[in-house]
């Protein structure tokens, strides 16, 4: 069954309510006039008398002041007439509404006949906004907020599919390529197959850490965040792990932690930490230093992680939180880096409620600032 257009069912009400009011109006009128036809009629009046006649006798005839057939005929035509009136008014009134609430309607119309032409190819073309600054106008703005959040979201997902894509793609013509190679040549020494295992192996490797990398970042809505985290034991500990990689690179890990604590996922915690200060012991200098602090105020613990690397332009700084997105592209691939790292950061700090942010240090390098609650 067709459902009824807001138009009509705006003037289908309108018009009930004007019918039953014009109902109640026509009745309580027609009532009051045959009551006040019935006073009149009830009336009667004496013969007119000079001065010095004497006064009349109860038997003089009394005149009444209308006729009976002339009375009930005024009546029917007030009532015929009253009607008549009543149903013209209703009448004109359901026109009157309909082309008003047509009017007002006008604007909501081409709002939806816009909003049915938009897909994900055209998301981004913004409805004009009307200058009336009423509820249209509102909804117009809001529809306008709404899709270009639709497209941010849209884009992201499609540049992740691609880079997702890309990043598979990358070690899969590694090993396409290396074994057509191997096949063309009719012998070959050990040294040769030892090599291939251990190339097969190394691309096999990049690739399921490529991809519990994706399961980690689309899983993270089902693990729960209710523990109490002691937050300098556990960068203690991440510390210790990343202390042989410092070693290798000459790195100093300088800690500089308070007592704070956080509810949230110890493991979530732990990775997201690990990432960042792994990333500053990789990204650094020889011979630099990553300085790993912790401090609690009000209500909330600050953790900053500051390194002496090259730094992270400015105008790349809003993007390095996106999957597969690196600053620089060459020096990742060396160090065996799919992009995924800084997102994985971020989304575990958004679940837990908190915040990140990097700026520069104040010498050299970047500063990376986790603010999560105490509560």
């Amino acid at each position: 069954m067709k459902k009824l257009s807001l138009r009509f069912r705006i003037t289908l009400i309108s018009v009930s309510l004007l019918l039953a009011c014009s109902l109640y109006l026509t009745v309580v009128l027609n009532q009051a006039a045959g009551n006040m036809a019935d006073t009149i009629e009830a009336i009667t009046m004496e013969p007119a008398m000079t001065v010095g006649d004497s006064v009349p006798s109860e038997t003089m005839p009394l005149i009444p002041v209308a006729s009976s057939a002339t009375s009930q005929k005024a009546r029917n035509l007030f009532v015929s007439q009253s009607w008549l009136y009543m149903l013209l008014i209703v009448v004109g009134g359901g026109f009157a509404t309909w082309f008003v609430t047509g009017k007002a309607l006008h604007p909501l119309e081409k709002l939806s006949e816009e909003m049915e032409s938009r897909t994900a190819e055209n998301l981004s073309k913004e409805l004009p906004v009307p200058k009336s600054h009423d509820e249209i106008s509102s909804l117009t703005q809001s529809f306008n907020n709404m899709n270009r959040k639709l497209n941010e979201s849209f884009s992201a997902q499609k540049r992740f599919a691609q880079s997702a894509a890309h990043e598979l793609r990358t070690p899969l013509t590694v090993l396409k390529a290396k074994v057509d190679v191997f096949q063309k040549r009719p012998a070959h020494t050990p040294e040769e197959y030892e090599k291939l295992v251990e190339l097969v192996n190394r691309q096999t490797e990049r690739m399921i850490d490529l991809v519990q990398d994706l399961l980690g970042l689309t899983n993270l809505d089902e693990l729960s965040c209710n523990q109490i985290v002691n937050l300098q034991m556990l960068l203690d500990e991440v510390v210790h792990e990343l202390t042989p990689l410092a070693d290798e690179s000459k790195i100093t890990i300088r800690l500089n932690t308070q007592n704070g604590i956080t509810i949230g996922n110890p493991k979530l915690l732990h990775r997201a930490f690990s990432n960042l200060i792994e990333n500053a012991v990789k990204y650094n200098t020889p011979g630099g230093v990553v300085l790993v602090a912790a401090e609690t105020e009000n209500e909330y613990v600050t953790i900053r992680i500051t390194d002496n690397g090259p730094g992270i332009p400015n105008e790349q700084k809003g993007f390095i939180f996106e999957p597969f997105y690196r600053v620089d592209k060459s020096r990742s691939r060396q160090m065996g880096g799919a992009g995924l790292g800084l997102a994985i950061v971020k989304a575990i700090v958004d679940k837990h409620g908190g915040t990140i942010t990097v700026e520069d240090a104040i010498d050299r390098g970047s500063v990376f600032t986790v603010r999560l609650s105490t509560k």
